[in-house]
């Protein structure tokens, strides 16, 4: 087996710290193939965002942007890198800080050279190891049914089930499986494992007990992850995990609501990366928001679970936070009579073409007893069409004009007949889901062009973050990434990127400027850094362009 090769990012406003950790960490032996220096925290962030990094060292005093301001941007960003803080502040306050951020050591200057590489090795290696160790721990456990089938398991998935009342007696229940549910504002994690997809040849897990054993692994890989919160974790039926999480405040005001909401976006990223890299298998996370009281539980669990079933539009996306959906879920909620209503259900989400088509296909079937009898053909068909025209309508914000033609009075004049309904009504839902997939991509772009616009006005600002830009347009980092990605072909920060390099560029052809002016004008604080990244954009430095 190959070893693992790292890359580490060493951040310090002092040059000759950079270049002698540098020189150490080259010259470790720890599989080491690249460290990249910065001098301050905006030109750290941006190996971050472009780099495939391992690693980040990093002082805490420095100018713009200071370690601790770093060390947040990338718990924001990127929560899997670790990071280790080489500092001169030995004061306690420093420290307990950067360990609330994440920080796995803390070194005090001066450091020894021979003390750094040793916790950079251990760091680097429990990383590699740490989550390896939980699978094979796994995979080596006798099969066996015993966490699945629990008591445990049992209460848990009643409570979210909403079967058992919250009593005075709910104290004692889960004193008895070892379970504290204090709260008291709740959230849940729906994890779905997806079996027809895993391995590196990705194939499907068809047995049993690779399917129980696989989730096993899952499960601790994920109690491994959310270690440091507040979290309970069981088992759900099929490829399911459930995960509670809590957080403390007052009755209707919890505080911070937005930073909980963004790390339980991060948190449920990483668990999905964890699981996919140890695992070779793709998990599927809905998020829930967090809710006030233990009887919101069932809420939760719900919106988990409906969150997750996006992963049937986006996917190439694992993490999906409910109430990025609920704008489009507010457009589309109609009550339906229960076969329609699992269709439409399956329907209202904006299916790809090859599942459309085959779904369509399968509803029309399971409707064949209705076709076969001449007498209510007309009513049930057009019934089924009306519903699904009221869907529609209630989607005119997002449709506008387009679903005039599906009224159903006229898209079955002249079809009424018990031979002709039947094709034209699979022409008719054919239509109706292809205009609700175009309504949410439509929709997707309206949301990616306000993004844009609005790092085109402050794409020249140094401290710009993604969580600004998900913040203005009301979504999760985490999505908001995943939706720019897959509309623009480019990731935030490429586009943010590119943004500075083509207006440094008029400046050098256009100005008399200095470099070291331009640098600051478009957004890095570095100068040096600044050329790094032109010289990588274009090709060329920035002297060259000018002359």
């Amino acid at each position: 087996m190959n070893a693992q090769l790292y890359t580490v990012l060493v951040v310090d406003d002092e040059a000759i710290v950079c270049r002698g950790i540098k020189a150490s960490l080259e010259a470790s032996g720890l599989n080491i193939t690249q460290v990249l220096t910065a001098w301050n925290g905006y030109e750290a962030l941006d190996y971050v965002r472009m780099e495939s990094v391992d690693l980040v060292l990093t002082d805490i005093q420095m100018d713009g942007m200071n370690g601790i301001e770093l060390m947040e941007s990338i718990l924001s960003e990127k929560p899997e890198i670790p990071v280790v803080v080489i500092s001169a502040h030995d004061e306690f306050g420093y420290a307990q800080n950067c360990i609330r951020l994440g920080a796995r050591d803390y070194l005090i200057k001066p450091v020894l050279l021979d003390q750094l590489v040793q916790v950079v090795g251990r760091v680097l290696s429990d990383r590699h190891e740490k989550y390896k160790r939980i699978v094979e721990d796994s995979l080596r456990h006798k099969f066996s049914l015993t966490g699945m089938t629990s008591i445990r398991t049992y209460i848990l998935n009643e409570v979210i089930a909403g079967s058992l009342i919250p009593s005075d007696d709910d104290p004692f229940l889960f004193e008895q499986i070892e379970v504290k549910l204090a709260g008291p504002y709740f959230a849940m994690f729906a994890v779905e494992l997806l079996w027809e997809s895993a391995g590196r040849e990705g194939d499907a897990i068809k047995t049993f007990r690779d399917q129980n054993l696989m989730k096993y692994a899952a499960y601790n890989i994920i109690e491994e992850t959310t270690s440091d919160w507040n979290a309970v974790t069981f088992f759900g039926q099929g490829n399911r995990i459930y995960t509670i999480l809590q957080f403390g405040g007052e009755s209707d005001n919890l505080p911070d609501r937005s930073e909980h909401v963004t790390k339980l976006n991060l948190l449920a990223t990483t668990v999905a990366n964890n699981i996919s890299h140890c695992l070779r298998i793709e998990p599927v996370i809905g998020v829930s928001p967090p809710r006030f009281g233990l009887q919101q539980l069932p809420a939760c669990s719900r919106q988990a679970v409906e969150a997750a079933k996006w992963r049937s539009l986006y996917d190439t996306h694992n993490v999906f936070y409910a109430e990025d959906f609920s704008m489009k879920e507010a457009f589309i909620r109609v009550d339906w009579q229960e076969k329609t209503e699992r269709f439409i259900e399956w329907m209202k989400t904006g299916r790809r073409d090859e599942e459309r088509r085959e779904n369509i296909l399968r509803f029309i079937s399971g409707m064949a007893p209705v076709f076969d009898t001449y007498e209510s053909t007309t009513g049930i068909a057009l019934s089924i069409a009306y519903r699904v025209y009221a869907m529609l309508l209630d989607m005119k914000e997002t449709v506008g004009e387009r679903y005039l033609a599906l009224d159903p009075l006229d898209y079955f004049q002249g079809h009424l007949s018990g031979i002709a309904i039947k094709p034209r009504l699979e022409l008719f839902l054919t239509e109706a889901a292809a205009l609700v997939q175009t309504s949410m991509d439509d929709r997707d772009r309206v949301i990616v062009q306000q993004a844009v616009e609005y790092i085109r006005r402050t794409f020249r600002n140094k401290g710009l973050k993604i969580q600004d830009i998900a913040d203005h347009v009301h979504l999760s980092p985490n999505y908001l990434s995943y939706l720019f990605k897959r509309i623009a072909g480019e990731t935030v920060w490429e586009f943010v990127t590119a943004l500075r390099m083509e207006e440094s560029r008029h400046l050098l052809l256009s100005t008399s400027k200095k470099r070291y002016e331009i640098a600051d004008e478009v957004g890095y604080e570095s100068p040096e850094h600044f050329s790094r990244i032109f010289k990588r954009f274009y090709g060329e430095s920035p002297n060259t362009v000018r002359q």
